[in-house]
């Protein structure tokens, strides 16, 4: 009786916690928000920028906002972040569009459209979706082998469908569709061609460029430039976009 007890006190403490975390989230978006409609928008941006960092939590709304006032202040590259991480979210046309006239109007590489990213918003954005179909579908099969195995008829394409639908799910949501990649920061990052600081400079990368990130060497990306070239690059110097 007394684990039992124990255990319920253990729940409603983890409850109230996760409430109260939740409503201190709220508090503060609800305060950015209010600084942005009056046009406080530096006060607004502290808030927003410490909610996506610290409380790792973002909005399709809140990352407009980020990237309105990051526009407004030119500071292009950074603005391009938050369009890409809500474009990442949404598949919006709207903010593709956005990104691509930011980059032509300086002159940036690397903001060609293509299906593959479309999809992978898309499927950011369905997840849900999509994870409750893969389900279902992995649940009927599942029924219907057992009816069959009941009824000894062969199982044999249910069972292959199964682990078909089985390995979709796993390579979907274990990072198989994500295609990671980098926007420059600022003006100055090299492009090396190993992964250390005396290795040869292969160039020198505009700011707000995006790249391709092909993996990660300790504090190196390994990327690919919209030239197709290779090299590595410091994570410091860029904006990683998940």
């Amino acid at each position: 009786m007394r684990f039992i007890l124990s255990l319920i006190s253990l729940y409603l403490l983890t409850f109230s916690q996760l409430g109260f975390g939740f409503s201190a989230l709220e508090t503060k978006i609800s305060k950015a928000d209010s600084l942005f409609e009056s046009q406080q928008y530096i006060d607004a941006y502290t808030i927003y920028e410490d909610i996506l960092t610290n409380d790792q939590a973002y909005s399709s709304r809140m990352l407009l906002r980020m990237a309105f006032i990051q526009e407004g202040q030119d500071n292009y590259s950074t603005a391009l972040y938050y369009l890409n991480l809500q474009y990442r979210l949404t598949a919006d046309r709207q903010t593709l569009n956005k990104m691509t006239k930011i980059a032509e109007e300086n002159n940036l590489l690397g903001y060609q459209y293509s299906d593959k990213e479309f999809f992978v918003s898309l499927f950011n954005n369905m997840q849900t979706l999509f994870a409750a179909v893969l389900i279902t579908l992995i649940t009927v099969c599942l029924v219907l082998m057992f009816i069959r195995r009941k009824q000894s008829l062969s199982i044999t394409t249910l069972t292959f469908f199964v682990a078909v639908f089985s390995i979709i799910g796993l390579w979907a949501f274990n990072g198989g569709i994500e295609r990671e990649q980098a926007i420059v920061r600022n003006n100055g990052a090299l492009l090396m061609n190993e992964p250390s600081a005396g290795g040869k400079k292969l160039a020198e990368i505009v700011q707000g460029e995006r790249l391709k990130i092909e993996s990660e060497n300790d504090i190196w990306y390994k990327v690919i430039l919209p030239n197709d070239a290779e090299g590595y690059i410091r994570k410091g110097r860029v904006f990683d976009v998940k």
